[in-house]
């Protein structure tokens, strides 16, 4: 059995608007054979907005933020200071799906935000087995 996978990136600046869920990865064209676990990878880089106090990564089947959550969604206290740099990564796995030509979303939002942020660079990868 091998294992396949596809990944997406971004490196255009996306701006995150205050406490706005936002997409700043689109992962598309993922077809399995057949129903399998899809194990799913994202990863970003964002310069948090005024007053930022944490981050909400998620992941979610489909095309925008209405589409299914993967995993959970959980806020993250930022480390660096408000207007820095915060690298912030998500694992997820997508149990028994038969896809073709599905589509996955890597989305961020800002906590108590007074400002706009800006995603200056993300990842997402999907892998599951033949």
């Amino acid at each position: 059995m091998g294992q396949q996978s596809i990944t997406a990136t971004t490196t255009t600046d996306t701006t995150v608007t205050t406490t706005t869920e936002t997409v700043v990865a689109t992962l598309s064209g993922l077809s399995t054979p057949r129903k399998r676990d899809i194990t799913l990878s994202g990863w970003a880089q964002m310069t948090t907005g005024t007053n930022t106090t944490g981050l909400t990564v998620r992941i979610r089947r489909g095309t925008g933020i209405t589409g299914t959550l993967v995993g959970e969604a959980n806020i993250e206290q930022i480390e660096a200071a408000a207007g820095s740099i915060e690298g912030i990564d998500i694992t997820a796995l997508d149990l028994g799906i038969d896809m073709s030509n599905g589509t996955y979303v890597l989305t961020i939002q800002q906590t108590a935000a007074s400002a706009d942020g800006s995603c200056v660079q993300a990842a997402l990868t999907a892998s599951w087995s033949d």
